[in-house]
């Protein structure tokens, strides 16, 4: 059974209430669709269960939840603390936008008892986040230090520059490890007619080119980082409204975006109607991913946007979104069947985990040879 995040690496914890799962102290669960997650207490993640026998463990945590008094509830989320330190959040025919607010927003961080009970753990978190906009504001209009970005995806960024957050395979096929620091140097491409979702990525090698489902959930680990855990209800809400707008062929958003595609984004400006191409084939998850690509570079200069964007520069709310739709992916495909995909991004993870403590731990020159190893 994998015990490590997907997103971070971190170690996910156990449980001693539920024997059918003893994995995590926070689960989320939805029994109409039978999905079980692990929610990460570092980055706060949502990691679905690859069990294909997770049905029973479901069970156990809609038994455990409606025996136990509920902390919170809406007509369609409930939190509910048991005694033995787990807890549970149930997930009902909620929308999107209601889920959306307790999965990447700070909803569930506000509800959990332990954050209800220590009031000097809220006033830290308060305080840390009043420190970075301060910071922030100091860094631009005092010392007229420009980062490129907001200071906290900054600090995410180069605080634990060499930390592992990713291993890809990179152009030539062997693998690439991303780090931390390389995240500075990720760029989004500007989509073309009959050109696919592309990001390029630096990792310990050179640079790599992300593209298709594999690079999209890709993508979805290196936007986690820059996120960060617990947007605000405003920009989670702005996120959705972005994804659903992507799919709207009506909309004044679509009409634009197919100008800017016929004409190359303004390379070819007298390109007759007839020009305009249709999207790549592409999954849901990657079809997403292209329109709001085509928003974000719409957004930030119209047809004559610069061809490509530094990841940590794009506004929150369209990291989140691509965040979203990376992470919706993965989990319809994994209820469709295909939970191969899932077990290797598990197998990742957990390779990714060792690295990392391989760095850390650097033994000595005298040490034994496998120690060194």
């Amino acid at each position: 059974m994998y015990t490590t995040c997907l997103f971070c690496n971190s170690e996910l914890g156990t449980n001693s209430v539920l024997p059918t799962f003893p994995v995590g102290a926070r689960l989320a669960f939805d029994s109409s669709r039978g999905r079980l997650w692990v929610i990460c207490s570092s980055c706060e993640r949502w990691n679905l269960s690859p069990l294909e026998e997770r049905w029973e463990a479901i069970e156990d945590c809609e038994r455990r939840f409606r025996s136990t008094k509920v902390r919170y509830s809406t007509d369609n989320i409930g939190l509910a603390y048991l005694p033995e330190g787990l807890a549970l959040v149930r997930i009902g025919p909620a929308l999107k936008p209601e889920i959306a607010a307790w999965r990447y927003g700070r909803l569930l961080g506000r509800w959990l008892p332990a954050a209800r009970r220590d009031p000097i753990l809220r006033l830290a978190r308060r305080w840390a986040r009043q420190g970075e906009a301060a910071a922030d504001f100091t860094f631009r209009r005092v010392l007229g230090v420009h980062l490129g970005y907001d200071l906290s995806t900054w600090l995410r960024v180069h605080g634990q520059s060499d930390r592992v957050v990713a291993v890809t395979r990179g152009d030539d096929g062997e693998a690439a490890v991303i780090r931390a620091k390389h995240l500075d140097d990720s760029e989004l491409l500007r989509p073309d007619p009959r050109a696919p979702w592309q990001l390029i990525v630096r990792h310990d090698r050179g640079f790599a080119t992300l593209t298709g489902d594999d690079g999209l959930h890709v993508a979805g680990k290196l936007l986690a980082v820059l996120n960060g855990g617990g947007a605000s209800e405003a920009d989670v809400r702005y996120a959705v409204s972005k994804l659903e707008d992507a799919t709207n062929p009506d909309g004044y958003f679509a009409r634009v975006a197919a100008i800017a595609m016929r004409s190359s984004w303004g390379r070819v400006p007298d390109a007759p109607a007839a020009a305009a191409v249709d999207d790549p084939p592409s999954s849901d998850a990657e079809r997403l991913a292209l329109h709001l690509t085509k928003r974000s570079f719409w957004g930030r200069g119209g047809i004559g946007s610069e061809p490509r964007t530094r990841l940590p520069r794009l506004p929150l709310a369209d990291r989140l979104a691509l965040e979203m739709a990376a992470n919706e992916d993965v989990e319809r495909r994994a209820l469709e069947g295909e939970l191969a995909a899932l077990h290797s991004a598990w197998r990742g993870a957990e390779s990714i985990a060792a690295i990392a403590d391989k760095l850390l731990f650097r033994a000595p020159e005298w040490a034994p040879g496998p120690l060194r190893a």
